[in-house]
């Protein structure tokens, strides 16, 4: 079955849009969300403007495990706040150096 938004060649028949889902996984795969969100956060300012916009409209849209504060201005305001918090990751050294100090 071809997916609602690509035509029979693949391309896209318009732009993205916010979609009614709601995101299904198992506890233990929860951390593999978190990095999925992670990155994306780190990554934010190199997505154009109208992407940035329609993944803050689909987190406001689904729905999630936990009853918590969900509107668009605070999720915006949550990537504003990550980004300025984000730390660096140590370089691991390679096998057999010691740790750099």
């Amino acid at each position: 079955m071809a997916h609602p938004r690509f035509g029979a060649g693949g391309a896209p028949q318009g732009p993205p849009q916010v979609i009614a889902k709601t995101l299904r996984y198992k506890d233990a795969q929860e951390h593999l969300l978190r990095r999925l969100g992670s990155a994306l956060v780190l990554h934010w300012d190199a997505l154009p403007d109208n992407l940035q916009d329609l993944i803050i409209d689909q987190a406001a849209a689904v729905e999630d495990r936990d009853a918590a504060a969900h509107e668009s201005g605070d999720i915006e305001n949550f990537i504003r706040g990550a980004k300025v918090v984000a730390l660096t990751k140590p370089v691991a050294p390679a096998d057999g150096e010691p740790p750099s100090k």
